[in-house]
């Protein structure tokens, strides 16, 4: 339900004073401008929240103090000791010198005000215009879009990114949280590399309490946007978490979801220091765009770097060789099966850089089949432009089956056209692979070893031989086999069973 404010004309000056004043604090400036938007319409907590940057419970409140005390009721709690000795008029003086370009040090000793508070007035009137600062501010966001995209490409992505951003905005800690769907904690916490104090009983136990943990999306929120300093000093989340560390002022960005994964970006000063103030915040909200997308990309690689790791593993684990190769069929990647083989040189190998065969004209018919499957062609018909083969060895050895297939999908974005080339070494044991066909396909163990013989380049008088069985039985078995697995010629069998042995999960081999 809307809290429609009254405004008297006095107060509603007074209001607007705060808001236009560069002396004004940003938590101030915050709270008037609810009280204000209160006042012009029947927007509900939320909408305000939404518009001004904090959360509904902090919009309720600040209208409650309003309407108990009047402007009065927005002001922060006193804090205990002697009262603040800087008055409007200095405060006043210390930006007219500023101005006038005099250094902090000696506007100290003109005033007779530590550097320090100096420092600190300063930086709480520098709202950056395109008259005053803007310059400066879109010279430090074009820096820091540059770092964050560049660092998505680094080893331990976003570090530097978010060891700038660190530095530019003078904080102590900054940080990139992370949460799975449904996850009530993060399951990342990236920052500048430094071990951050605190981190583990951070997402172990007080993430939970986390003043940040429910903002709006795309929003620049500050601790003290909602809370006074006395009101943090008593919060439980402050007095066991925060104080062990000396933090005193945090300034959150929700990111919001990509993927299916969540982000939150936040600032950390310590309490020794000073509040966040207009600099900081515009910088951020300028880079909130930016955030999301690099949330993207970043989710992205580790979801591939994942998906390529668990494929590696699989197709490692059950001795099949894959290698990725350009159309001129130099190998751009290798998994360790494929190396073993290559290292063989028997039968096949590299030449520099290039995968080439012991006998010249397949040779050429194997760089014919990656070419033609690099460019996305489907090639099918007879053997001799069919996309599997067998690779006789000079050792006298059993041939190698080899499968190669487009390196991409067809229509998918690809940055190069590339092939895979599959192998599989019929001296590594066989048992998977016949476990492989009767989970994926349904064979009958009997025609899962027809279909293993064929797939190894045999004929069926060779496979009824092996087999013991009639050739009328071998063929029997075959339009079984072939029946199951879909397909109609033998090179599609081969191809079949050597995916079929990468699909086969590697806590099921013998």
């Amino acid at each position: 339900m809307a809290h429609h404010i009254k405004l008297d004309a006095r107060d509603r000056e007074r209001l607007e004073a705060i808001v236009n004043s560069p002396l004004s604090s940003p938590s101030l400036v915050q709270r008037s401008n609810i009280i204000l938007a209160s006042a012009l319409s029947d927007a509900s907590a939320m909408d305000i929240a939404r518009q001004h940057g904090a959360s509904p419970a902090t919009v309720r409140r600040w209208q409650q103090q309003f309407s108990k005390h009047g402007p009065d009721g927005l002001l922060d709690a006193r804090r205990s000791g002697a009262p603040r000795q800087i008055s409007d008029a200095d405060r006043a003086k210390i930006v007219d010198l500023h101005a006038a370009g005099m250094d902090t040090r000696r506007i100290g000793w003109s005033t007779g005000i530590s550097q320090s508070s100096v420092s600190r007035i300063i930086r709480q009137t520098m709202r950056p215009t395109p008259e005053s600062g803007g310059a400066a501010l879109m010279s430090d966001i074009s820096e820091l879009v540059l770092e964050l995209f560049a660092s998505l490409a680094d080893s331990t992505p976003l570090a530097r990114f978010l060891s700038a951003i660190q530095t530019k905005t003078r904080s102590h800690y900054a940080a990139l949280l992370t949460f799975s769907k449904s996850k009530q904690k993060p399951n990342l916490v990236m920052s500048d590399g430094r071990p951050m104090d605190g981190t583990s009983s951070y997402i172990e136990k007080y993430y939970k309490k986390e003043l940040l943990s429910s903002i709006p999306e795309g929003v620049v929120v500050t601790v003290s946007d909602q809370l006074s300093t006395d009101e943090l000093h008593q919060h439980d989340y402050y007095k066991e978490y925060l104080s062990e560390y000396g933090i005193g002022y945090i300034l959150g960005i929700d990111i919001g979801t990509v993927r299916g994964i969540a982000g939150k970006f936040r600032l950390v000063r310590l309490e020794r220091d000073e509040d966040f103030g207009p600099q900081e915040r515009a910088l951020c909200e300028a880079l909130i765009p930016h955030l999301r997308t690099a949330l993207n990309i970043f989710v992205m690689r580790l979801d591939m770097e994942a998906e390529k790791d668990a494929l590696s593993a699989t197709v490692s684990g059950m001795s099949v060789g894959s290698l990725m190769v350009d159309q001129d069929g130099v190998v751009l990647e290798a998994n360790p099966p494929a190396l073993a083989i290559l290292d063989q040189r028997d039968g096949l190998y590299l030449s520099g850089d290039r995968l080439v065969l012991h006998e010249a004209a397949k040779s050429r018919l194997l760089h014919e089949l990656i070419r033609r499957n690099a460019e996305g062609q489907d090639v099918s018909g007879a053997w001799g432009s069919a996309r599997a083969m067998m690779i006789d060895r000079p050792s006298g050895r059993e041939s190698i089956s080899l499968v190669v297939r487009p390196g991409s999908r067809e229509g998918q974005l690809a940055i190069r056209q590339t092939a895979l080339v599959h192998m599989v070494d019929p001296a590594q044991p066989r048992a998977p692979v016949i476990d492989a066909l009767i989970q994926l396909f349904g064979l009958t163990p009997a025609e899962a070893k027809v279909a293993l013989s064929l797939s190894n380049g045999n004929s069926i008088a060779e496979t009824a031989r092996a087999s013991a069985t009639s050739k009328n039985t071998t063929r029997s078995h075959i339009r079984s086999i072939f029946s199951k697995m879909g397909i109609n010629r033998q090179s599609d069998l081969i191809r079949t069973v050597l995916i079929s042995v990468a699909m086969l999960p590697m806590e099921d081999r013998p």
